[in-house]
């Protein structure tokens, strides 16, 4: 069964950071490695559950990703306490991006699959739309649903712009919050973090970045900015990390 769960945030690199662990001789990621159980996927059961980690047995580690689990989505909404019931001691790994640029590279690959989803001008308007893709930005909100049953030693953040502008030193300490040596010669590519998200790719290709409308931009910044700094405040950044 896992001990560590990679909770999200969506966009933000998940995909690449568990495949990057999962090349770790000591680290095995569940197939699928998103299986959405503490949600979405519950009514499955437990042997469908245990049955994806069977390959890992012999792992010191074994983990999944998946992102909806930092999501303000009502199936997801006892995921975290669903965690800590059955699995008290197990280690949380969340990794967020840029608010703005997590939410567009979101609605960019629900579009992309989804050609009917709600214009990116229209989001505010639409509530569902808007609670997925502003709620999923609130990570402070979002983290802090965690910190009501995992101790914070229990939990590591990471974000994806760290991750790519010195990936060695930002896995070397995920590898020590998982009790490893920060050893990553072995997990990448001449110190360079693979490109692999080509299932991610598939409906943000076929979407064009999107220009923000002055007020809805300032509209969103309004919402999510004090949620960020508090965020950042937490995991040791200063509150201009991110430009607005």
């Amino acid at each position: 069964m896992p001990n560590f769960i990679i909770i999200g945030a969506a966009k933000s690199a998940t995909t690449t950071l568990a495949a990057v662990l999962s090349s770790h001789a000591d680290i095995f990621i569940s197939r699928p490695k998103e299986p959405k159980f503490f949600g979405r996927h519950y009514g499955k059961g437990w042997p469908w559950y245990r049955s994806i980690f069977r390959a890992g047995c012999g792992f010191a580690w074994r983990g999944e990703a998946s992102t909806m689990y930092a999501s303000p989505l009502r199936e997801f909404r006892d995921a975290p306490g669903l965690m800590h019931r059955y699995f008290p001691g197990m280690k949380i790994v969340y990794v967020v991006r840029h608010p703005l640029d997590r939410l567009v590279s979101q609605w960019r690959h629900v579009k992309g699959r989804c050609p009917d989803y709600v214009a990116f001008e229209r989001i505010l308007s639409d509530r569902r739309a808007a609670r997925l893709l502003i709620g999923c930005s609130s990570y402070y909100e979002r983290i802090n649903a965690y910190r009501k049953y995992f101790p914070d030693q229990q939990i590591h953040c990471l974000t994806f712009e760290d991750l790519i502008a010195d990936p060695a030193a930002v896995l070397g300490e995920l590898l020590v919050f998982l009790g490893l040596p920060p050893q990553t010669h072995s997990i990448l590519e001449a110190g360079e973090l693979p490109k692999l998200n080509k299932v991610g790719q598939k409906g943000r290709a076929h979407v064009s970045e999107p220009d923000w409308p002055g007020p809805m931009r300032a509209s969103v910044i309004q919402r999510l900015r004090p949620d960020a700094e508090a965020f950042l405040s937490y995991i040791g950044k200063p509150k201009d990390y991110w430009t607005w």
